[in-house]
């Protein structure tokens, strides 16, 4: 006789904490709930525009603080779904960041020991307020106590306060530079957000709009390529922009940039998880070339666009790149085709450079000559097409003609001021040229 009984396979609170938050950084933590934020400002807007949404990030050593006037939180949702620990098959939440149950939880369980919401929709009101430390150690079902209260407040949304902080975020945020760090972390992964209007600040300091420029103009074309496909049976749109950028930029900002639903996934990445580097068997594209920073202007942007998260190429971190997803892989052939052609333009400038120097100066620079006029386009604004450059060999030869340099030397200023007068003179210049005339004749005789 066989006796069927039920092996209890539950997991303890104090350890689903402490895996929960293993690979997540602080950073990540608070970005994960700025993304709620965001979430909310777009679910709530009836247009393309976010102007009037506001999200204010505040921390010091004591605590750490968001509020927002983007809707609130519904009792019903709040109740039913959104502290749960992953998210049931049959919510559907109207959200394009937001994907995976988890990242609010577990941005409270890093930060700090106790944490409290409250949030209002126009109609109905809540407030959650839990120590971690006595929710983990207790048994029974997992559920968080919440406050129903009748008095929605006069601007819909929803303050978080995390207090008790672990003692590596309180010396975290003690320290100013890791605010400014956090600004421009935020600029570039909220760009497309606060470029329609939405409002963030941190630590009492707006997050400015970081503006991408590509050379475009005289020649000189980025690459701009859209695709409509399919992911895991959902739509997704993929758009690619990639070209020169700016000369005088840190080297650091070099690479590609990949967005998610408006959010910066990857930055500046120069690695193989973009293509740099990478043998292939397309016979097009061939070796692909590692970065080098004789390509250090090269900017390129991956844009994935779905109305559905889970047809998207992330990681439940929001930070990497899922690279066997089978939508990146086809997004990454056509970048490593960018990178093989813009590798050519940095070979043929190149190239162009040294006969200019070789012919004396009679060779043409069609490339240098584009690149000089400096004609930017936000990236925004660049037109569909491929990426390309003047040229070389289309370039008629410049003309034979008189070369001239530089002769410097200084002299003392009275002396110099008595020789502009007795030659009746008016600048320094001028001054050394008859200098280099008469030398001339006396050394070397009429020219």
């Amino acid at each position: 006789m066989t006796e069927q009984i039920q092996a209890n396979a539950s997991a303890t609170r104090g350890f689903f904490v402490d895996m929960l938050v293993r690979d997540i950084s602080v950073d990540d933590a608070i970005l994960d709930l700025i993304d709620n934020a965001v979430d909310a400002a777009d679910a709530n807007s009836m247009k393309d525009s976010l102007g009037g949404y506001r999200i204010d990030v505040m921390f010091d050593s004591d605590r750490f603080l968001i509020e927002d006037n983007c809707g609130g939180i519904p009792i019903e949702i709040a109740r039913d779904y959104a502290f749960r620990f992953g998210r049931p098959k049959e919510f559907k939440p109207n959200t394009k960041i937001g994907e995976f149950g988890i990242g609010m939880k577990r941005a409270f369980f890093r930060l700090g020991q106790t944490f409290m919401i409250d949030s209002s929709t126009e109609e109905t009101r809540f407030s959650v307020n839990v120590d971690i430390e006595q929710w983990r150690e207790k048994e029974g079902d997992w559920t968080f106590p919440m406050s129903i209260q009748d008095d929605p407040l006069g601007e819909a949304g929803t303050r978080i306060e995390v207090r008790n902080l672990h003692e590596y975020v309180r010396n975290l945020f003690s320290q100013e530079s890791y605010s400014r760090r956090m600004r421009l972390d935020a600029m570039e992964r909220y760009a497309q957000d606060i470029r329609r209007g939405l409002e963030i600040v941190l630590n009492k300091e707006p997050v400015d709009m970081t503006q991408h420029e590509l050379l475009s103009g005289s020649g000189i074309a980025p690459e701009h390529w859209s695709e409509n496909l399919e992911s895991r049976g959902c739509p997704v749109e993929l758009r690619i922009i990639a070209g020169i950028g700016p000369e005088r930029r840190p080297v650091e900002e070099s690479g590609w940039y990949v967005y998610c639903n408006g959010r910066l996934v990857l930055k500046a990445d120069r690695t193989q998880i973009t293509g740099w580097g990478t043998g292939d068997p397309d016979r097009e594209t061939g070796k692909i070339t590692a970065w080098h920073p004789q390509y250090a202007r090269f900017r390129g942007f991956v844009f994935f666009i779905s109305e559905y998260p889970s047809s998207l190429p992330w990681t439940t971190t929001k930070t990497e790149i899922d690279e066997t997803a089978d939508i990146y892989r086809h997004a990454l052939q056509r970048m490593k085709s960018i990178i093989t052609r813009y590798a050519k333009f940095t070979n043929d400038l190149k190239s162009e450079r040294q006969s200019f120097e070789d012919s004396d100066g009679t060779s043409p620079r069609p490339i240098q000559n584009a690149l000089d006029k400096e004609e930017f386009r936000q990236t925004s604004a660049v037109p569909p097409g491929k990426f390309k450059v003047p040229d070389p060999s289309s370039a008629p030869a410049i003309p034979a003609g008189p070369r001239t340099t530089s002769v410097q030397f200084h002299a003392d200023r009275i002396r110099v001021d008595e020789l502009k007068d007795a030659l009746h003179l008016d600048t320094n210049r001028q001054v050394g040229e008859r200098a280099f005339d008469r030398l001339y004749k006396e050394e070397i005789g009429e020219e």
